[in-house]
């Protein structure tokens, strides 16, 4: 917010509002925004909210409005103007709002918020559900149930995880957290005492070993049998280790969970050199937050180029030289095994080490589902509102595979704010509301500072249009298939990136 931000409290020429767009002031230290708005009497009103994303804090009067909707500029939530609502993941907090009086051709606003309201939407059970099972602890196994509770759903509600605790921000793992910028008292999605309040009973370290789809039963490893009446499968994916030889040593770790993010911190003291096999998102991130810690780091892929196949070309160089301006080194060539000394390449070459972790993708855990009979190639298949061939179970996330918005193509995506806006999906379908998918998919990474988002699907990077200095690291990048953009990549231009979004979105 900048110093001279308009106090609101104190009031504003309602002409200083503009019609479409956002104003942002002040109300003592909140940043606070307005925004005019019509409702369906054809009344106008100006609406005074929280100019903070509930997200992570990004200034949402520098993201963007389309109709009566804000989308943050970071990571492309959206908030209803007109009444706070988080409307998108990743943010699922409504924004606080204030009482505005509006006279004169002045608007002022209260000096303090608005009580909390409640639900500001609810959905109607019109399918008669009582009993939900959530399997999966990630991101689309965490927005199904907060979403249900957020929609005015009052019948039973249980989510189980193989982890042993509630949800966290696995975008943390490889960022913030591995590099030691954020404590583990940030990484839960929210309070553990919010699942008591409620009524989610929420079952930790648990398995699920059989489903009987015909019989609508769930069961677990510890002989447990649970009824639902609506089952969102969402036990997302494991890391790919590749069977190679030393790969099953204790000094070759995943990132997936924070116990692995542990582990790798545990390994990664003062003067240890580590190899990152993939050039990956992941293998990215955590070479540049293992750089952060003055680890010695060198990364092994097949590639010269990392994410070539996901951002195209000049992105991919663009994201090495940044790496390599940071200190990290590129090898390019494919592991044969690990001594627990180097690392040995397939050509014979070996590149010393300390400690190895892999990211070289993960593996959809489609087990429990394909041996249910339900349909599986290459995910759980799932029609547009979520639901799978059997009606009242719905898979979401990283295992499930959605028809693409853009393209109507079979498509699985391994992205966080995918797999929220998937199981927020799912939540309401089970109730009956018939919604679709219409967003496309949306992820980021933070690297050195540097922001790269992508929104979208790219079949291919082949064609391909960049516009601005990706040397420069400002530059976006459309791909195109069949002469249609169907995806966006963007580094350094947050605001670009979710512009071209919504160009996808209104195709």
């Amino acid at each position: 917010m900048t110093d001279d931000a308009p106090d609101l409290t104190a009031g504003v020429p309602l002409s200083d509002v503009p019609v479409g767009g956002l104003l942002a002031g002040t109300v003592g230290e909140e940043p606070v925004m307005l925004a005019r708005w019509t409702d369906e009497t054809g009344a106008e009103r100006v609406s005074a909210l929280d100019a903070t994303c509930t997200h992570v804090g990004a200034q949402l009067p520098t993201g963007l409005r389309t109709g009566d909707l804000v989308r943050c500029p970071f990571h492309h939530a959206c908030f209803d103007l007109r009444t706070g609502e988080a409307t998108l993941a990743p943010a699922y907090a409504p924004l606080r709002r204030w009482a505005t009086t509006v006279s004169d051709g002045f608007v002022t606003v209260a000096g303090s918020p608005e009580p909390a309201p409640g639900p500001a939407e609810q959905v109607p059970n019109t399918r008669g559900v009582e009993r939900v099972v959530v399997l999966g602890g990630g991101a689309a196994g965490f927005a199904a149930v907060e979403k249900l509770r957020r929609v005015g759903y009052e019948g039973s509600l249980v989510l189980l995880t193989t982890e042993p605790a509630p949800p966290v921000d696995r975008t943390k793992l490889s960022k913030a957290y591995l590099s030691g910028a954020a404590p583990a008292a940030g990484l839960p999605l929210l309070p553990g005492q919010w699942y008591a309040e409620h009524d989610v009973d929420v079952r930790t370290g648990v398995t699920a070993t059989a489903l009987d789809t015909d019989a609508r039963a769930l069961t677990l490893d510890d002989g447990t049998t649970l009824r639902y009446d609506a089952l969102v499968l969402a036990p997302g994916s494991q890391p790919t280790r590749p069977d190679l030889p030393g790969f099953d040593r204790a000094d070759v770790h995943v990132l997936r969970s924070v116990a692995d993010a542990d582990a790798i911190v545990a390994g990664a003291g003062a003067g240890t050199r580590a190899v990152v096999v993939g050039s990956g998102f992941i293998g990215l991130e955590v070479a540049a937050s293992l750089r952060s810690r003055e680890l010695d780091v060198t990364v092994v892929a097949p590639s010269p180029v990392p994410l070539a196949r996901q951002l195209g070309e000049d992105l991919g160089r663009v994201l090495r030289d940044l790496h390599e301006s940071n200190g990290v080194r590129f090898v390019t060539g494919r592991a044969a095994g690990w001594d627990g000394a180097a690392l040995q390449l397939e050509d014979g070459a070996a590149v010393p080490a300390d400690v190895v972790v892999v990211g070289l993708g993960v593996a959809p855990s489609t087990a429990l589902a394909e041996a249910a009979g339900l349909a599986v190639d290459d995910g759980i298949l799932v029609d547009a509102t979520g639901e799978t061939g059997v009606r009242g179970v719905f898979a979401a996330g990283d295992a499930a595979r959605f028809p693409d918005p853009a393209t109507g193509r079979m498509v699985r995506v391994e992205h966080w704010a995918q797999a929220q806006r998937a199981g927020a999906l799912a939540a309401v379908n089970l109730l009956g509301a018939g919604e679709e998918l219409t967003e496309p998919p949306y992820f980021w990474s933070m690297q050195y500072g540097k922001s790269v988002r992508f929104a979208g699907h790219a079949a291919s990077t082949d064609d391909a249009e960049v516009e601005g200095s990706p040397a420069d690291l400002d530059a976006v990048v459309r791909f195109r298939e069949d002469g249609r953009v169907t995806a966006v990549a963007g580094i350094g231009r947050d605001r670009r990136v979710l512009e071209l979004e919504d160009e996808l979105l209104r195709r």
